[in-house]
């Protein structure tokens, strides 16, 4: 039996689960639930993990054995305190599964899978957020404080963007740049309502911050067929606060360490994950824009990456572990301001 080691890619929504070989080859996989302990708490968190660990081996028709480390990179899991607890339970009451386990935020499954050695991660799914991870596992943030505080361009503040335009213009509060017709008619529709005073429901008692969030897979159908000036300026309104997030993240960096971040050829490298990111074509144009604005860095290369943080969770464990990063990443954008 090669030496194995696991990693988890989890979520709010799912996870999935991801053993190597001693190679860096997939030897099986599997995927379960929600592993987000401020959703469900660590002990049950553990417990998911535990069951995709068995299913991995079952899909193999395999009884399980025991993981040379584990890495978990696991949403919700920053504070040094929180790890700590992760590892201390693992060892008390999962030893079977590994050996070694190292918890760390699903940011880190996400820049390790598509880079060698760290880099920055764009995150665009119903929140947002901008990591910059170093080799030693150091995170630098910006943005994804919920949507409460933050999570500016996610699908949420896209949605909301869209109905807070709607209702402005409505009241006279603020008269829109654009006529509302278009993106009034699509929030009435999705929502199912005919006035504001139907929406009111949907943010008070039954208030879903995923439902709303959908909405902005509506905007970008109607974007593209019907070039609306005010919705599309909602996407290219989000693609300027990822210009932003990924010059904050850099000038963090900077400030804490005293150092320049920056790769190959100069070149700022960053994966982006997350379905809003499906939406590019709608958002490039603003990002663009206000990449040009700032000065902090002047190069840089966007990548989408087709393998599961699962795999860059598990290296983890074990740098010495080769994953083939260029066959599983791809750039989409480049900007050289030289």
């Amino acid at each position: 039996m090669p030496r194995l080691y696991g990693g988890v890619d989890g979520g709010g929504s799912g996870s999935r689960f991801s053993i190597l070989d001693e190679n860096g080859e997939v030897f099986a996989e599997s995927i379960g639930e929600c592993t987000n302990q401020w959703l469900i708490g660590i002990d049950k968190v553990l417990e998911n993990v535990e069951d995709m660990w068995k299913k991995a081996f079952e899909s193999k028709s395999m009884q399980p054995v025991q993981l040379e480390g584990l890495g978990l990179a696991l949403s919700g899991v920053e504070a040094t305190h929180i790890k700590e607890e992760i590892v201390e339970k693992m060892q008390a009451k999962y030893s079977h599964v590994t050996k070694k386990t190292v918890p760390v935020n699903d940011s880190c499954g996400a820049v390790f899978t598509a880079f060698k050695e760290g880099g920055i991660v764009i995150i665009a799914g119903t929140g947002s957020n901008c990591q910059l991870v170093s080799p030693q596992l150091v995170q630098y943030g910006c943005g994804g404080w919920g949507h409460l505080i933050g999570d500016e361009g996610g699908a949420y503040s896209i949605a909301h963007r869209l109905v807070k335009a709607v209702f402005d213009d409505m009241d006279c509060l603020q008269e829109c740049a654009h006529n509302t017709e278009v993106g009034r008619n699509l929030v009435w529709q999705y929502f199912g309502v005919e006035d504001q005073m139907d929406m009111l429901q949907f943010y008070y008692t039954k208030f879903e911050k995923s439902h709303i969030a959908g909405l902005t897979a509506s905007m970008a159908k109607v974007a593209r067929e019907q070039q609306d000036p005010l919705i599309l300026s909602c996407f290219e309104w989000a693609g300027a606060q990822y210009a932003r997030m990924l010059s904050g993240v850099i000038k963090r960096f900077k400030r804490e360490t005293g150092k320049d971040f920056r790769g190959p050829e100069e070149f700022v490298d960053a994966v982006c994950v997350g379905k809003v990111f499906d939406s590019w074509d709608l958002m490039e144009q603003g990002f663009r824009r206000q990449f040009n604005q700032q000065s902090v860095v002047s190069k840089v290369r966007l990548y989408r990456c087709a393998a599961s943080g699962a795999l860059g969770a598990a290296r983890l464990c074990d740098f010495s572990l080769h994953l083939d990063h260029k066959s599983f990443t791809q750039m989409f954008c480049e900007i050289d301001g030289m």
